[in-house]
């Protein structure tokens, strides 16, 4: 049996380390020269307006959509259910409602059912409407709830709810207007799945149906389940099956402000699947839904400190960083070790930072750094590894071996002490307290494989809020280059959120995950290694989270040459080819994998992608 060989110090003492070698974390044999490729030094390109900051094109894109979708749509899907459009409407608005019902009466499927509560004293009003726009398919389709004056929208929707008699439910505002094809997509997708949702965009009220006016459409993410702490993302339309939705305790809760986030985490918890049509389905009018115009207030943070509770979690929920969203503050019930590994070669003067500013702001952290040296030759360098030798903390490691990030990661986590394995560039500095908290965190908990920070440039810039499988090629950072201030994309940048995959240049993960995955893959040596690890925990049943909580800088400069290996590359594609030609599910398939700015998608995107993998000799 080969063995591998590296020496590592510790209290001033160096010793000899041997370890079997087994699994793919050492090679067996001497690797193959590298062919690796110098991309030129470059300022880091302006990033270019996402879809909502370029109106006139998704004016454009919008209808024609919809047109190609409804000349090409098939027949009904066997087995889909029925579904009953929840509205109440508590101001006379004849205008609205008109609106909302033009578009049912539009739907290419007509297996819908309009459950209408009326509060107060609305006269005949609403029902007359109701009846001129929908005519005769009034009859058994539309179903009238009469609240006295004064119920709440709670109340007033669970009485809609009662009153309808489909086996599933959506939520729709007066004035909403829903595709033609909204009824017959949502019911199809809720044969495999209990729980539905769509992509939507915000409409004036004073729209005549030719969307003209619309604006911020939200292009969503598949099912993410840490998202939807920090923001009610799933919005409109929003389908459940009706039996669901009795199990988790019903349609709204009275005490909740914000009822309809509450009614998303209710049933998403129990749900056996959660299913995302990546259309946009509905076209909303704006305004407030929940009730109540401060979404700071005790009552909106209701339905996620009770979904915390329902989960067994602990942890504080504040405001978060952009409108309408939340900041889940986890405390786990031990503190575990944690073990930072940082490989380098010289380069003395990022070492000292890295060192000294995460030991300055991980107080009260049980924290070892593994320093992992690669064959280091400069004077500064042996001078600062000798001083940092003595501290008990630390643990030096020499592995003289060509450059293989995989591999020696994977030697030096088996020297790691700590339940916690934390990756780290030794060009990384942190600024503040509690990053390292956020971060683990997030990594100790049981059906998370990966966690990762948000890393900015020194210019200010976002460099990783999360990577997608596919962009620009193999994979690459989304929102690249967006200013730190902002929050990006439906706020992407700041919201802690589900993703394919985290850098490894910060990158938390439990010790049990990482040898059930057997560590990094050493035949991706250079390149890739870091997103290969986390699509295997993904693989496993594993979810990577992004915690923006964990925010540090990044020294990666993007005006200095970078190099990577073509074999990596194409070894990567080759393996990943199916999940790369799937589309990444945290990236909405309609938006592009040319740059990281979130705008939308070009109309022969796949056929740059093949061209560009050709480059590489993978086709």
């Amino acid at each position: 049996m080969r063995t591998t060989r590296a020496s590592w110090q510790v209290g001033g003492r160096v010793r000899q380390w041997t370890r079997p070698g087994h699994g793919p974390r050492v090679p067996d044999v001497a690797p193959p020269p590298v062919r690796r490729v110098l991309f030129a030094p470059r300022d880091l390109p302006p990033l270019g307006p996402d879809v909502a900051g370029d109106l006139p094109r998704y004016r454009q894109w919008q209808p024609a959509r919809e047109a190609d979708r409804l000349a090409r749509r098939a027949g009904p899907v066997p087995g889909a259910l029925a579904i009953a459009l929840l509205m109440v409407m508590a101001q006379p608005d004849p205008a609205a409602l008109a609106r909302s019902c033009r578009s049912l009466g539009r739907q290419t499927s007509d297996r819908w059912q309009l459950a209408l509560a009326l509060v107060g004293d609305l006269g005949p009003a609403a029902e007359t409407v109701a009846t001129a726009e929908l005519g005769p398919l009034l009859a058994g389709q539309v179903v009238v709830a009469r609240c006295p004056a004064g119920t709440s929208q709670a109340a007033a929707l669970t009485a809609a709810f009662d009153r309808c008699t489909a086996p599933a439910v959506a939520l729709l505002g007066v004035g909403d207007r829903l595709a033609p094809d909204a009824v017959a997509l949502l019911a199809g997708a809720l044969v495999d799945a209990d729980v539905a949702y769509g992509d939507e965009d915000l409409t004036d009220a004073d729209d005549n149906d030719d969307g003209g006016a619309l604006r911020q459409p939200a292009l969503k993410p598949d099912w993410s389940p840490e998202l939807l702490l920090s923001t009610p993302y799933l919005g409109r339309p929003l389908a459940v099956r009706r039996e669901l939705v009795a199990t988790a305790g019903g349609v709204a809760d009275p005490r909740s402000a914000d009822w309809e986030h509450d009614l998303m985490l209710r049933v998403t918890e129990k749900a056996s699947g959660v299913a995302h049509v990546a259309e946009v389905l509905c076209h909303r009018t704006d305004g407030p839904t929940n009730g109540g115009d401060d979404p700071t207030a005790e009552g909106h943070s209701r339905p996620v400190a009770a979904a915390l509770a329902r989960r067994g979690e602990t942890g504080s929920v504040e405001p978060g960083p952009v409108p309408g969203s939340w900041r889940v503050r986890r405390q786990p019930a031990t503190r575990p070790s944690v073990s930072a590994v940082i490989p380098f070669r010289d380069g003395a003067r990022f070492l000292r930072t890295c060192v000294d500013s995460v030991t300055a702001t991980t107080a009260g952290v049980d924290l070892q750094l593994v320093l992992v040296d690669n064959g280091s030759v400069e004077p500064e360098t042996h001078s600062l590894l000798d001083q940092l030798a003595t501290r008990p903390d630390v643990v030096v490691v020499h592995d003289d071996r060509p450059f293989n990030w995989a591999a020696l990661n994977n030697v030096a986590a088996e020297v790691a002490g700590g339940e916690v394995l934390l990756f780290l560039n030794n060009d990384i500095e942190a600024r503040n307290p509690g990053w390292l908290d956020a971060l683990v965190a997030q990594a100790v908990r049981p059906d998370v494989g990966a966690a990762g920070a948000r890393l900015l440039y020194p210019t200010g810039q976002v460099q990783h809020a999360g990577l997608v499988v596919g962009l620009g090629g193999a994979a690459g950072h989304v929102l690249a280059g967006l200013p730190a201030s902002a929050g990006g994309y439906l706020g992407m940048a700041v919201l802690t959120r589900d993703c394919t995959a985290v850098t490894g240049a910060c990158l938390a993960t439990r010790r049990s995950v990482f040898d059930r995955l057997d560590g990094f893959d050493v035949s991706l040596g250079v390149d890739l290694n870091d997103i290969d690890y986390c699509l295997r925990a993904r693989q496993s049943g594993l979810r990577i989270v992004y915690e923006p909580d964990a925010e540090l800088v990044h020294y990666e400069s993007p005006s200095r040459g970078t190099s990577g290996s073509v074999g990596d590359i194409g070894r990567f594609i080759r393996r990943w080819e199916g999940i790369i030609a799937a589309g990444d599910p945290f990236l909405n398939r309609h938006l592009t994998r040319l740059n990281s700015s979130c705008a939308l998608r070009g109309p022969d995107e796949e056929g740059w992608w093949q061209a560009w993998r050709s480059t590489l000799g993978t086709s």
